[in-house]
């Protein structure tokens, strides 16, 4: 089955299939980035990215880039040595690279660089996302069928926009000032609930980002139909999913 076929169904499928997935937080700090992450099989897998001197550069802060540390050598490179062991199939992994530089000249140096990797841009199951400073919903129709990116609740998207949508993402401090002890107050899981539905009604899953970050919050969470779980503790997170 061709790739354009493929990937809107897998899209689909992965959208209406709710249930909770793993959101692997800055996991270029981890002492293991990508590989743990994989090895886990989680379902996203975040890495910031600045654009500095024509490179794509991976770090939290404009004062910790390190040269050596790209997007290639960190995500690209690996990823596309396991797409090959896997025979160009993976499990539904979501590389989510949020922009930490200005859209448009960071998205044409990223698309220029992902062109080099045409075993992972046809890969089935991996999908590529952009969150952070991408370009308005206007112009995603510009870039490649490969590329896809993380909404917003409440904006008006066209239908075309929908489809280049993955997920539904915002911060959780928009919603409440839960601190993940106890029970989640009535009013704040009303407006958790109203973003979930905004997601849900788009067929696509919701994150929260910068949301409490341990087991009472994970257990709430689940229960309120929260579909894709920010970590920054995925080893932890894994163990409590598989329970």
């Amino acid at each position: 089955m061709k790739r354009n076929l493929l990937v809107p169904f897998l899209a689909l499928l992965s959208s209406l299939a709710y249930g909770q997935v793993i959101f692997a937080h800055n996991d270029y700090l981890k002492a293991d980035p990508f590989f743990k992450a994989f090895e886990l099989k989680v379902a996203y897998i975040e890495a910031d990215v600045f654009l500095e001197e024509g490179s794509l550069l991976v770090a939290h802060t404009k004062t910790e880039m390190d040269p050596s540390k790209t997007l290639e050598s960190m995500y690209l490179k690996p990823l596309s040595e396991k797409i090959k062991l896997a025979k160009g199939k993976l499990y539904g992994l979501t590389l989510m690279i949020d922009l930490k530089t200005d859209g448009v000249p960071t998205m044409a140096v990223l698309v220029k660089t992902l062109e080099k990797y045409p075993g992972l841009t046809s890969c089935e199951g991996l999908f590529i996302t952009m969150s952070g400073n991408y370009p308005p919903p206007a112009e995603w129709k510009n870039y490649p069928a490969y590329i896809t990116f993380d909404g917003r609740p409440n904006v008006d998207y066209t239908e075309d926009q929908i489809k280049k949508l993955r997920l539904v993402s915002t911060s959780f401090a928009s919603a409440s000032s839960w601190n993940g002890k106890g029970e989640i107050p009535a009013t704040d899981t009303e407006k958790i609930k109203q973003a979930i539905s905004f997601a849900h009604n788009l067929k696509k899953p919701m994150r929260f980002w910068a949301s409490p970050d341990f087991p009472n919050a994970w257990e709430k969470f689940t229960s309120i139909g929260v579909d894709v779980l920010n970590s920054d503790n995925i080893e932890e997170l894994s163990k409590f999913l598989s329970r």
